[in-house]
């Protein structure tokens, strides 16, 4: 595939996959949503390939859904683009490849869904955190299943209740994310160079023990998806969600 909205780079066992749409924050369309879906599957049926890096750009990693898609009503099939964004998820959680993070700037949303599916998260000092959709009178409904499963219940419905940022060291003591510091390049280092070693076949076993403790229901999707579908096509929310796109104004500030 002609990938349009990553950059991939094969170094051996570990591939890196960069989230790049500098024009719109690195926010989530319906391409970068089958993009990162193939990528992330042709990854799969690489033997070679032990670890896949999941990263963004220098000042942002991700910032959820893209609200320019949606105000402009340029998705021609936007619940597959919720399904096709779950399924992400889950392939990430699922994979026989260590899906290691790492997160630099700002991580609002969807992204967070990102690093919440991933089994290591690395972040440098800049890195901050915040699920905002309730601003809008949305759900980060796809997000919230892994994301309890990453830092329990408690802190995950205060993260989407509260709409606050959480710094690094905040998500680092949340369990958000595993390690963070000035220097990301040595973190990764330090378990690439275990972590390569690891056979896939025992990473698949090790992941499907641990779904089976925690379970994630094949039935989570559905609701998960039919429940933003039916919240992003109320006409209120759609107005905010065209207000901000046009004139940058939050839903309070009306």
């Amino acid at each position: 595939m002609d990938y349009q909205t990553l950059k991939i780079s094969d170094q051996g066992v570990v591939q890196r996959i960069q989230l790049y749409r500098p024009e719109a924050n690195n926010s989530i369309n319906s391409q970068l949503t089958i993009e990162l879906l193939s990528a992330l599957q042709a990854a799969e049926a690489e033997e070679v390939v032990k670890v896949i890096i999941l990263e963004g750009l220098p000042d942002v990693f991700c910032t959820g859904m893209d609200f320019g898609e949606v105000a402009t009503a340029q998705e021609l099939d936007p619940k597959g683009r919720y399904n096709a964004y779950y399924d992400i998820l889950k392939q990430m959680s699922q994979s026989s490849k260590v899906i290691l993070s790492v997160v630099r700037g700002k991580v609002q949303a969807g992204g967070v869904g990102l690093v919440a599916a991933s089994d290591l998260v690395i972040a440098d000092e800049t890195a901050t955190f915040v699920l905002s959709e309730l601003l809008f009178g949305l759900l980060p409904a796809c997000v919230l299943p892994f994301l309890i499963r990453r830092v329990g219940f408690q802190k995950a419905y205060r993260l989407a209740l509260t709409t606050q940022t959480i710094s690094a060291s905040e998500a680092e003591k949340w369990g958000l994310i595993d390690e963070y510091g000035s220097s990301t390049n040595q973190l990764i280092s330090k378990y690439i160079r275990r972590l390569k070693y690891l056979p896939s076949s025992g990473v698949k076993e090790l992941k499907n023990y641990i779904s089976q403790l925690w379970i994630v229901q094949a039935e989570t999707q559905d609701l998960a998806v039919n429940e933003i579908f039916r919240l992003i096509t109320e006409p209120t929310v759609q107005e905010k969600i065209k207000r901000f796109q046009q004139e940058g104004l939050f839903p309070w500030q009306t």
